[in-house]
């Protein structure tokens, strides 16, 4: 049991929500919710959660020594070698069942989407290394947060009727995805990359950060005027004060505890802007309770489940407080500073 538990934490396994979600209301919204394909989908992305996390552990160990120690030591508590025999198992187990599954169905836009989610979640720290590079990066995230609803949505149902709002989720991902770097910057300067969104954050000026962090909600409102995305989507413009709070932490946090702080409550904004367009996109009564589901299960596992322990904690909402109101702070050089 402490093996597994390891495992699940450092795989990072409450990101499954992110994928799990997606993916279940593709299937509801096409007509195949229900506790079956909520097993199902339970399955097969706490899986693939893990197997992507374990190979970017293997596959940045030198650098989590330099930024993330505290992870390394679980990272050794469990063996390198057997989170690369776990991940490498997990992948093939994936593989071998899309396959079978093809047999069954012979749906090859399914196979399809299965493939590319696959070299999707295993490139990103290995082969290709999509992490590596700046605009690989982007799309490698887009592709692991959106190819599981295409996942979902094309088991029954045709890639024509896919809601466009999902160009919202994906310009979404890519304006706030780069705040993964900020807790990094160390280690990914010694090899060599240079993260766009971090050099957004030093600049004098906070205007190109806030237009980054709003053009999803200008793409949204601009898709409702063409009438390709239905008006009740323009709900999800509530959540601009909530970016521009954002752009505020991001530019005024400093290294250590602050950035980890800020980058952890930039995921959990990410996750209930997802839930919000999840709902949106299929409102029925028994979708609403899966995604309630989802979110105590992000909550539990951020908790429980999570290599970093001071999630959702309440030092770390006064943290993120303090930072946003510049309250008295120790007076360490930020990641986020203008250059001087």
């Amino acid at each position: 049991m402490k093996k597994l538990l390891l495992v699940l934490k450092v795989g990072s396994v409450r990101f499954t929500a992110f994928y799990f979600l997606a993916f279940y209301t593709a299937a509801a919204a096409t007509g195949h919710g229900g506790v079956g394909w909520v097993l199902v989908g339970l399955a097969l992305w706490s899986t693939m959660c893990v197997a992507i996390e374990l190979t970017n552990r293997y596959a940045d160990r030198t650098e989590d020594a330099i930024n993330r120690p505290e992870r390394t030591r679980l990272c050794h508590a469990l063996g390198y070698p057997t989170l690369a025999v776990l991940a490498a198992a997990i992948f093939a187990l994936h593989l071998l069942a899309y396959v079978l599954w093809f047999c069954v169905s012979h749906n090859l836009t399914l196979l399809t989407v299965q493939l590319a989610s696959w070299t999707v979640a295993w490139g990103y720290s290995v082969g290709p290394r999509f992490k590596a590079h700046r605009f690989g990066v982007l799309v490698a995230l887009c592709g692991t947060f959106v190819l599981p609803l295409l996942y979902g949505w094309v088991m029954y149902g045709s890639l024509r009727d896919v809601p466009l709002a999902l160009l919202f989720v994906v310009a979404f991902v890519a304006s706030i995805s780069g705040a993964k770097d900020v807790t990094d910057v160390e280690g990914d300067r010694r090899r060599g990359y240079h993260s766009v969104f971090v050099a957004l954050t030093r600049l004098s000026r906070s205007a190109p950060l806030v237009a980054l962090l709003l053009a999803p909600y200008g793409l949204l409102v601009l898709l409702v005027a063409l009438g390709s995305v239905e008006p009740r989507f323009l709900a999800l413009t509530l959540f601009i004060p909530i970016s521009f709070l954002f752009a505020r932490l991001l530019r005024s946090a400093r290294a250590g505890d602050e950035a980890q702080c800020v980058r952890e409550w930039v995921y959990h904004f990410w996750f209930v802007v997802l839930c919000a367009t999840m709902a949106l996109i299929h409102g029925s009564a028994g979708h609403l309770l899966v995604i309630v589901a989802t979110m105590v299960f992000w909550v539990v596992a951020t908790r429980r489940l999570h290599w970093h322990d001071q999630g959702l904690r309440p030092e770390a909402l006064l943290l993120a407080l303090q930072i946003l109101l510049g309250g008295r702070r120790d007076s360490a050089p930020g990641f986020g500073s203008p250059p001087g």
